[in-house]
């Protein structure tokens, strides 16, 4: 979620999530989709690729508090309308990691907040690994991540 048009760093060499988007779009699959970047690090490779398209629209939680944060998650899903909601799953965020801030459960908690609002929009969803850097928690984190958006 580093990797722009023209530049890459942080272990970022292409945007997964906008070849994905771009190519699904291009084939007539989706008419909007929406990203959700909860990597701790901002999605800028993300934003500088697909902010411009009107068809797209990005979240990347800013909440400091881990309430807020998941708040923050469902108010904006709320007003997805998307056809395709596309996750860069980053979990250097978790109280193990990095970012210090969300547990395993809460991983659960935002796969099922997409899921729900991708039936919701009638659409679909995907997830892209974009980090994590305890590899002791990343393979919980992920697998909570998709338990939650097969719930």
């Amino acid at each position: 979620h580093h990797a722009s048009a023209g530049s890459c760093w942080g272990f970022c060499f292409f945007n997964n999530m906008a070849v994905a988007i771009a190519a699904l779009k291009q084939a007539g699959k989706i008419q909007a989709a929406h990203v959700l970047d909860f990597d701790l690090h901002f999605g800028d490779g993300t934003v500088n690729i697909l902010e411009c398209r009107d068809y797209v629209g990005i979240h990347n939680p800013g909440a400091h508090e881990r309430k807020a944060y998941l708040w923050e998650v469902a108010e904006e899903l709320a007003r997805c309308r998307a056809d395709i909601i596309g996750i860069s799953a980053g979990f250097d965020n978790h109280r193990q990691d990095w970012g210090g801030l969300l547990t395993t459960e809460d991983y659960f908690e935002m796969g099922r907040m997409v899921q729900e609002a991708a039936k919701r929009c009638h659409g679909g969803c995907f997830a892209i690994l974009e980090g994590g850097y305890n590899h002791d928690v990343l393979g919980r984190n992920a697998l909570a991540l998709i338990n939650g958006l097969s719930a």
